[in-house]
């Protein structure tokens, strides 16, 4: 018995800590054949008093206890299990109380959650796949170079200064990069601090205990590690309350109509079941919209079943989930939310080798930008956090990880890029405009295809990495966005805005429902086709680096309104001019030119500058080019005359 509280029994579940009106209900699971208990600290125990669980309360490997008449909602806690301390792995707040890269002297405690949050009616965007653009993100790296201009960088409410930012681009949500509570700071294994350190370290005392290294410290900077998976990070948080902040985060991109979703890594350690409880507990306690599942036992059935997590999007690693996953033909059930989708790499491999003029990619362009499904997203990228981002898959033929300290050793060894013909930085005019034509190539690539598109953040207005494919130890400006390339490279960043106003505003650009190639509607049109020197004729042969795209608008879904626009994608990757051949429009349309990849603009007029060609029946496309075309109504002369009539 302490002075204070009594221990007695308590149930078994839910693990944890947390206050009950009879006092302090503690439940953790011990898989070790030692003394287990927890150490608590409040204002009168300073230093910690240490708590054994009682071996009768103790089910399997669940050990609970009741702290009756113990109320202190002040208190932080650490478990003990032998001589070692440890955090609990079901805990909900910590002690914000280190900086970033600081290395860890003794785990932060513990808190007892006791929190309370006005959502103000918050409500979730629920965004469809094929209605969303997402936009990755690393909270810490996004705003922490001095260029982002924001007053908190490298956090949470740094984010929410730059929501302007994400609604003028046009994204729909953000997926950010591991933000639960992890340890970035890399420690020799089985560093191990007793109670007694711990205790010493946390009151400032000197110690023969402290660690005394001047080594430098190396940092987990992506986060993809085991951690405390029910915490938001707290030193991404400006302020002391990491949860509010977050919250705050959370309701105010919700507020822009912005969904927001996190990157969680799970080792084999972590069970289906606990699995489960985090991402039922994100949705309820954060409102998150959606998950990126990263590891090598994801049970994604057992998720995508779950009711609490039927309109949250659930994102794997690869199409393992099948269902009614033909790929053609219509859902037994259109009206159930598309909660599963899948991240393409395929797309990437290829996308990246058709772009740098490869040979025999044309099937594979074909496949995947008509890739959809009835039942499941596919989410669409050329560059993510591993691998070149945008600008260096056009600025370097081979990686450069030097800086990683591993022998340049690490990261993948082939990245499908070309450097346009220097390694590296450059002045050459000639070259600077080939990387910024081949970037917006890309960026046609991933918001021209059906399913998913995402940006890697940065990559719309062209932020290098410096040729680094593997920069998860790289804490400063070779990951953080450097935001004054935004004004010398608005180019992309306009042109990006602009293909993906032109997405949202066309349905048929991101279908429900999987193109079928046919003529279903009976209305002159296939929903897609494809085209080359000859309308309806592609060159398909393994020298082909070609191709016309043509969408039909009737095929949309416009709430039953009827869309009579066609849309032609002109894409030559040779580095020779290319001519195509225009399909016929409908009567009383025309085409016109919206928007092309080549440095020189496109006329308001039928013609487009420098050698792109009139559109007639043909059109002739310049070297590593993309040319868009839509329709518009042919105007009658009555009409022209009084149009003429009102401007005079």
């Amino acid at each position: 018995m302490h002075k204070s509280f009594n221990v007695t029994a308590s149930s078994t579940y839910p693990l944890g800590v947390k206050f009950v009106p009879e006092g302090l209900h503690i439940s953790a699971i011990c898989e070790k054949n030692t003394e287990f208990g927890i150490v608590l600290f409040d204002k009168n125990n300073k230093s910690g008093i240490k708590i054994p669980f009682p071996k009768e309360y103790k089910i399997g490997n669940i050990y609970s206890m009741l702290l009756e008449g113990y109320q202190d909602k002040n208190c932080s806690y650490l478990f003990y299990q032998g001589e070692e301390l440890i955090q609990d792995p079901y805990a909900m707040a910590l002690e914000n109380d280190r900086k970033y890269g600081e290395k860890r002297k003794f785990p932060s405690h513990c808190k007892v959650k006791e929190h309370s949050y006005d959502w103000n009616g918050d409500k979730f965007p629920a965004y469809s796949f094929e209605d969303s653009i997402f936009y990755m993100m690393h909270v810490r790296g996004f705003t922490k170079h001095k260029s982002s201009g924001v007053s908190c960088r490298g956090t949470y409410a740094g984010v929410m200064e730059k929501i302007p930012y994400l609604k003028e681009l046009g994204i729909t949500a953000v997926l950010l990069m591991p933000s639960y509570e992890f340890d970035e700071v890399f420690k020799e294994e089985n560093q191990k601090m007793s109670i007694e350190q711990a205790a010493t370290e946390y009151n400032g005392l000197d110690s023969k205990f402290a660690e005394r290294e001047d080594s430098p410290v190396r940092v987990n900077y992506w986060g993809y590690q085991e951690g405390l998976y029910f915490i938001p990070k707290c030193n991404y948080s400006y302020k002391k309350d990491a949860v509010t902040e977050f919250k705050d985060m959370v309701k105010a991109l919700h507020q822009n109509e912005i969904e927001i979703m996190m990157q969680f890594y799970f080792p084999p350690s972590i069970s289906h079941v606990k699995i489960l409880e985090i991402l039922k507990y994100w949705v309820l306690e954060y409102h998150i919209d959606g998950f990126q599942l990263m590891g090598v036992d994801i049970p994604i059935q057992m998720l995508r079943k779950e009711p609490l997590l039927a309109e949250t999007k659930l994102i794997g690693e690869k199409d393992d989930y099948y269902e009614n996953s033909t790929g053609t033909g219509n859902s037994d059930n259109e009206s159930v939310y598309k909660n599963f989708g899948f991240m393409n790499d395929a797309f990437l491999y290829d996308m990246r080798k058709l772009l740098k003029g490869d040979a025999n990619m044309i099937d594979s362009l074909m496949n995947l930008c008509r890739k959809n499904y009835s039942d499941k997203g596919v989410v669409n990228y050329i560059a993510k956090q591993n691998g070149f981002c945008l600008y260096d898959l056009v600025s370097y033929n081979s990686k450069h990880n030097e800086a990683n300290g591993e022998d340049n050793k690490d990261g993948v060894a082939d990245n499908y890029s070309w450097n346009c013909g220097v390694e590296g930085k450059t002045r050459k005019k000639g070259i600077l405009e080939l990387r910024m034509r081949q970037m917006k190539n890309a960026m046609s690539f991933v918001m021209l295809s059906q399913g998913t598109p995402l940006i890697y953040n940065g990559d719309e207005f062209a932020n290098s990495q410096e040729g680094n494919n593997n920069p998860y130890c790289q804490d400063n400006s070779v990951c953080w966005l450097q935001w004054n390339k935004l004004n010398t490279n608005e180019e992309l960043f306009n042109y990006t805005k602009e293909l993906i106003a032109l997405r949202k505003a066309n349905s048929i650009l991101h279908a429900k429902m999987p193109l079928r190639g046919t003529d279903y509607l009976s209305c002159g049109f296939p929903d897609i086709s494809f085209h080359g020197k000859d309308a309806w004729i592609p060159d398909t042969s393994s020298e082909s680096r070609s191709l016309g795209i043509l969408y039909c608008g009737m095929y949309g879904s416009d709430g039953g309104k009827t869309d009579n626009s066609l849309f032609y994608i002109a894409i030559n990757m040779h580095w020779e001019p290319y001519q195509f051949g225009l399909p016929q429009t409908s009567k009383g349309l025309e085409w016109k030119p919206l928007l092309t990849t080549y440095s020189q603009k496109i006329d308001s007029s039928n013609t487009c500058k420098s050698g792109l060609g009139e559109i007639r029946d043909n059109i002739l496309v310049p070297p590593r080019s993309i040319v868009i075309y839509g329709t518009k109504v042919v105007e009658t002369g009555k009409e022209k005359k009084a149009k003429g009539s009102r401007s005079r």
